[in-house]
């Protein structure tokens, strides 16, 4: 499935996906995000991860409907082969006032398709945790 694109085409296309999402989410526009999104799609937060492409569609509109915007952020995009591993950030918003939630860090699998555009097969994100590493001989008893 290999395509004659250049890393930088491919960067650029996966970037273009995380803008998509950013601005179908908030606008409500539930078929501009779908697009990126084949028969199932496996998020791996939810107690039934595997979902046909209807029901992240039913999912997309449900959240959609929280009140919340988001900005999506690749921090990090490596490319193997015929897949790309996504990681980075989404912040969180409240529609009407902009007041910040939280912040996510997620982390999605990528498939080149056939035709060379590519779709998000696996995806997982939670909050950020702060972690402060103990100082090394500076051990709580």
């Amino acid at each position: 499935m290999s395509s004659p694109h250049s890393q930088s085409e491919d960067l650029a296309q996966l970037q273009h996906i995380a803008r998509e999402f950013t601005e179908g989410f908030n606008t409500g526009d539930v078929e501009r995000i779908m697009r990126f999104y084949g028969d199932t799609y496996v998020d791996i937060n939810l107690r039934n991860p595997v979902q046909t492409h209807a029901e992240r569609r039913t999912y997309y509109s449900q959240v959609m409907r929280r009140g919340i915007h988001v900005n999506v952020h690749p921090d990090e995009i490596q490319i193997h082969g015929d897949f790309a591993f996504v990681r980075g950030t989404i912040e969180l918003t409240r529609s009407e006032t902009s007041e910040d939630l939280t912040e996510l860090r997620y982390m999605e699998i990528v498939r080149r398709k056939a035709d060379g555009s590519w779709q998000v097969m696996w995806g997982m994100d939670g909050p950020v945790q702060e972690y402060t590493p103990l100082q090394q001989g500076k051990h709580d008893a």
